[in-house]
């Protein structure tokens, strides 16, 4: 069994290199970064030149590979990947010294057992996701929830505890939504019954994990208040009147986006309810993995990140699960089963490597279809670039591939979709926001100021405009109408001043291409 695991983890390890960390950054943590360079430039967040709809705890954490990139003259994702890297192993190691309490003896064949399904968790399942704040706040809480199972009065860890506390509120910070997950252990230490008598229900409360937590989480909002103020002043009402368009899928509709994580859900706690293991561990992984599956709804989206940290909490306890069915039944693996596991890695790595089109050029690592790359390999570094879409899929990997300069404050017409949807709502669909008419002209003016004052600020030479309007295409969020963006736009005045120095050069695949003609000598007599 233990040569099995080992096989096993080297293969996943690999696995994880080819599918995480030698590929690209994703496009929300490019633009992490990206808005984390603008911050640490100068610009003010929530400001004139970066406005984005997360709290800033993202934008400040991501100026952390930045300035390690700028010392070790590493490229600023290639430092991102390598401080995640380095915050998974502290995890991992937090986590394991916690296990030892809060579970049970490990035999030598377990330990490389986790290890593995660690790595599958939180290196291979991410893929292209790692390093989002999804994937961080998931190994950030995990030893939280591995001390909340360890009786304080016996194994106080003051330092230990102290650590994953701070992790913890991190994470949360990162990803507020989850702090359904600490209020659910919390609740559920109050009325789950202990392992031992020692320790009465209010004083689990009182341990440094949660204390920690909500401290920290008050540091963190009175900090946004102090340093951001506009956050709560701006930024969160602007979000209050647009993001419902965004996050608009059906209780339905989100679980068939995320039908794997159902079906893990409902696997791992049908086996609990099967074998029954008295262990409060195994409780609370099952809780705190309920209570990711209730913020994945509750975000509304369907997209796949932000599904990890429920996936690898009830990944972890049906892991957990499983080595107790093993140990209890005992099982022997045949002898040719230890070069079937390792013939089977080697397929898989061989398979991987190929599929993704190893080795990592920069046209396969960053593997971009939409934008056509024709639009942009003739640009020099530097060149100001804006694109008219709802999708940031679309403009963060050209903007990195090819270094180019975002040209927009926002990393897409996040605003558009309920302004557009309250506009003209389409036949029998009404809106399921309807916004009041002095709110909606508010938004409208807001979204054409933006614009405008972006074009007048950054010049971009070359700007994209997705064509929504044609029936082929399903725009990002729009999927069920067809709109011009671009003749929207052009409604405004003084965007359609700046328009007229903009002139079409042609069209590749969804998008239209419009470069920036210089003025005329006569101009300015």
């Amino acid at each position: 069994m233990k040569r099995i695991f080992a096989i096993l983890t080297f293969a996943a390890l690999s696995m994880a290199a080819l599918l995480a960390l030698l590929p690209a950054a994703g496009h929300d943590q490019l633009w992490f970064l990206l808005m984390a360079r603008r911050w640490l430039g100068g610009a003010q967040i929530y400001g004139p030149f970066l406005f984005d709809s997360n709290p800033p705890g993202v934008i400040w954490l991501s100026a952390l590979p930045i300035l390690l990139g700028q010392l070790l003259h590493l490229p600023s994702t290639t430092a991102a990947k390598l401080l995640v890297v380095l915050a998974e192993a502290l995890s991992a190691g937090l986590s394991y010294r916690l296990l030892r309490y809060a579970w049970r003896p490990l035999e030598a064949y377990e330990r490389w057992a986790l290890l593995f399904a660690f790595l599958v968790l939180f290196g291979v399942v991410p893929a292209r996701d790692f390093g989002q704040r999804d994937q961080m706040l998931a190994f950030l809480v995990l030893p939280y929830v591995l001390a909340a199972a360890t009786d304080f009065h016996e194994h106080s860890l003051i330092f230990l505890r102290g650590t994953v506390g701070v992790m913890a509120a991190i994470g949360i910070c990162l990803k507020p939504h989850h702090a359904l997950l600490v209020i659910a252990i919390e609740l559920a230490l109050l009325f789950l019954p202990s392992p031992t008598t020692r320790t009465r229900r209010l004083q689990r409360l009182l341990r440094p994990e949660p204390l920690l937590i909500l401290l920290l989480g008050a540091i963190f909002l009175a900090a946004t208040h102090q340093f951001t103020p506009q956050y709560f002043t701006f930024a969160l009402p602007v979000l209050h009147d647009t993001y419902w368009a965004i996050g608009h899928l059906s209780l339905a509709g989100l679980a068939l986006e995320a039908i794997e994580l159902c079906l893990l859900a409902a696997g791992t706690i049908a086996l609990y309810a099967i074998t029954k293991p008295q262990s409060l561990l195994l409780r609370l992984l099952l809780i705190a993995g309920a209570a990711s599956l209730f913020a994945y709804f509750l975000q509304g989206t369907g997209w796949y990140y932000q599904q990890i940290p429920a996936i690898d909490l009830f990944g972890t306890a049906l892991v957990l699960q499983l080595l107790n069915l093993a140990q209890r039944k005992q099982l022997t693996p045949p002898r040719w089963t230890v070069p079937a596991v390792a013939a089977l890695c080697l397929l898989a790595l061989a398979l991987t490597t190929h599929f993704t089109g190893y080795p990592f050029t920069a046209d396969r690592a960053f593997a971009i279809e939409s934008p056509d790359p024709a639009f942009f390999k003739d640009l020099p570094p530097g060149t100001p670039v804006a694109t008219l879409t709802t999708s940031v899929d679309e403009a963060m990997m050209p903007i990195e591939r090819y270094h180019l300069t975002w040209a927009q404050r926002m990393n897409n017409l996040w605003l558009l979709p309920a302004i557009l949807r309250n506009e003209t709502p389409a036949a029998g669909k009404p809106p399921s926001h309807i916004l009041q008419p002095s709110q909606l002209a508010a938004l409208e003016a807001l979204q054409h100021r933006f614009m405008v004052e972006d074009l007048n600020h950054w010049h971009p030479q070359l700007v994209l405009v997705e064509r929504c309007q044609q029936a082929s295409i399903h725009c990002q969020v729009l999927e069920d109408r067809h709109d011009n963006l671009l003749a929207w736009f052009l409604r405004d005045q003084a965007f359609a001043a700046v328009w007229r120095n903009y002139k079409y050069q042609g069209s590749r695949g969804s998008f239209d291409a419009y470069t920036l003609t210089p003025p005329s000598p006569s101009a300015g007599k």
